[in-house]
C-alpha cells in the first residue's frame, strides 16, 4: 500500500483505524482470554465513542440541541452483537490450536486495554476531524475566491448581468 499523499487520505486512513480499532480490540482480548465482560466493555464503549463524534457534529453544524437517545439500546446491541461474534470466532480459532480457558471477571488488564482501544480511537478521529476541517476551509477559500468577482462582492445590479437559475442574463 502507497503511503497517504495528501491531507484527505490520511484522514480517510486514521477514520479507518478508528473504526478498526474496537474490532481489533475484542480480537485482542479473545487472545489474551479476557472474560466475556470484556465485550460489553468494549461495546460500550464503541457506542461512547460514537456519541462523542455525534456531539462533535452537532457543535461543529452550529445545532445547540443534544442528539436523540432513541438510538442508544439499538445501537448497543448491534455494537454488542457484532463485537461478540467477533470475539467467539476468535475463541473457536484460537481453542483449534490450544487449551482456552476464559478470565472470570475484569481486571487492570481489561481496563489498560478498554483505555488504549478508546484512547487510539478517540485520537485518530480527533486528528482526522482538524485536519478534513482544515482541508475543508482550504477548498472553500478557493472556491469563494474564484467566484467572486475581481475588485470583490459586486453589489446587486452593478454586474454585467444577473445569475438567475444558473444562466447569466445581461442587462440591455
Amino acid at each position: 500500500m502507497n503511503p497517504p499523499t495528501n491531507v484527505i487520505q490520511t484522514a480517510l486512513l486514521l477514520r479507518i483505524v478508528a473504526i478498526l480499532a474496537f474490532p481489533v480490540g475484542v480480537v485482542i482480548a479473545a487472545l489474551m482470554e479476557r472474560s466475556v465482560l470484556m465485550v460489553a466493555l468494549l461495546a460500550a464503549g464503541m457506542l461512547a465513542v460514537s456519541w462523542v463524534e455525534r456531539f462533535r457534529l452537532h457543535r461543529l453544524s452550529g445545532n445547540d440541541a443534544y442528539p436523540a437517545i432513541t438510538g442508544l439500546l439499538p445501537g448497543f446491541a448491534v455494537r454488542a452483537g457484532f463485537l461478540a461474534g467477533l470475539f467467539i470466532v476468535s475463541l473457536g480459532v484460537l481453542a483449534l490450536f490450544r487449551e482456552t480457558i476464559l478470565a472470570r471477571g475484569l481486571g487492570l488488564t481489561d481496563l489498560g486495554l478498554f483505555s488504549a482501544v478508546a484512547g487510539v480511537t478517540l485520537l485518530a478521529n480527533a486528528i482526522s476531524a482538524r485536519m478534513a476541517t482544515r482541508e475543508v476551509s482550504s477548498v472553500m477559500a478557493q472556491m469563494n475566491a474564484n467566484i467572486t468577482p475581481p475588485g470583490g462582492a459586486s453589489q446587486a445590479g452593478v454586474g454585467p448581468g444577473e445569475i438567475i437559475e444558473g444562466e447569466v442574463i445581461d442587462r440591455d
